[in-house]
């Protein structure tokens, strides 16, 4: 009778384990369908609050070219980041960015030929970066439309041989990210180079008012970092022509390298950038917004990291 009575304690004690168990994956399940249902709705809300802020970067592009057309500088009006505002469960904060201020690896190859003036431009950057300037062999293969590596350079075969195998692009940079797959790029390279380069259409300028000094060394000879920071006036620089640099170059005793070959003192190529904090949960957008004659359009949209 004892031994029954045992018996039945155990399985009763399994059936609470049991049903306990079943109650606690219940929970477990409806906790995890409720985070993911809000967590799809702050993305579907993060993504419309996105949009309206894309809206609002064309909507100033529209009227700073209106006013002023030709001419960009980080003293425009559209370089003011929005303010952070309130929004239903979070935060929104958002900014447009110029991107012409950087050295375009586009210019380097045209029409799957070496461009020498760009050639030129681009060791002397990586001169005032610190960097070996043979890497422009390296970065020129990559581009161009021959199976011939330079000294320095590396087509197909090298890249072959490589782990994972790959092959040159033998095209325009469609991303500066392309710049990882280049023979000799390694982290700590990719990491400067990042901030200073760029991959817009070939025929996308580099804007002398927002050009780092580094740029702006790349595209004259024999200018130092000192002159270079006097030229960019820490970013402030606003320069409503070409001449007006050239003249500024004079001064100093200086030329423009090739002329005025891809620069320009404005802009057509930018970037929206929004942060929507929902519930806790950053949500990062990009909108590359492309200033052309017809008007200005948005090239493409990501999340993340750009």
């Amino acid at each position: 009778m004892r031994r029954q009575r045992g018996v039945a304690l155990v399985v009763a004690v399994l059936l609470v384990a049991l049903a306990t168990l079943i109650v606690a994956s219940l929970i477990d399940t409806t906790d995890l369908a409720f985070a993911r249902t809000r967590n799809l709705m702050r993305e579907q809300q993060a993504y419309a609050y996105a949009r309206g802020l894309e809206t609002w970067a064309l909507d100033g592009l529209r009227r700073d070219h209106n006013e002023e057309p030709g001419v960009d500088s980080n003293s425009d009006l559209w370089a003011r980041p929005l303010p952070p505002f309130d929004v239903p469960g979070g935060k929104l904060t958002g900014r447009l960015r110029e991107r012409n201020g950087c050295f375009n690896l586009n210019h380097l190859v045209a029409n799957g030929v070496e461009d020498p003036i760009a050639r030129r431009r681009f060791e002397r950057l990586l001169r005032a970066l610190k960097l070996a300037p043979d890497l422009a062999d390296a970065v020129v293969d990559y581009a161009d439309g021959d199976g011939e590596p330079a000294p320095r350079g590396a087509e197909d075969m090298a890249y072959l041989l490589a782990n994972p195998p790959r092959r040159a692009a033998n095209q325009a940079f469609a991303h500066v990210s392309e710049l990882r797959l280049v023979r000799g790029v390694d982290d700590e390279t990719y990491r400067v180079l990042e901030a200073q380069v760029c991959a817009h259409p070939a025929e996308s300028p580099i804007n002398l008012n927002t050009a780092t000094p580094a740029v702006l060394m790349s595209l004259v000879e024999h200018l130092d970092e000192a002159r270079a920071r006097q030229l960019n006036d820490e970013g402030r620089a606003r320069m409503t022509s070409i001449d007006a640099f050239v003249a500024k170059l004079q001064q100093l005793g200086l030329v423009l390298d090739g002329g005025p070959v891809q620069v320009a003192v404005g802009s057509d190529q930018f970037q929206a950038e929004a942060l929507v904090v929902l519930d806790g949960i950053p949500f990062r957008y990009y909108s590359r917004i492309a200033r052309e004659p017809q008007g200005h359009r948005v090239r493409y949209r990501s999340r993340g990291i750009d």
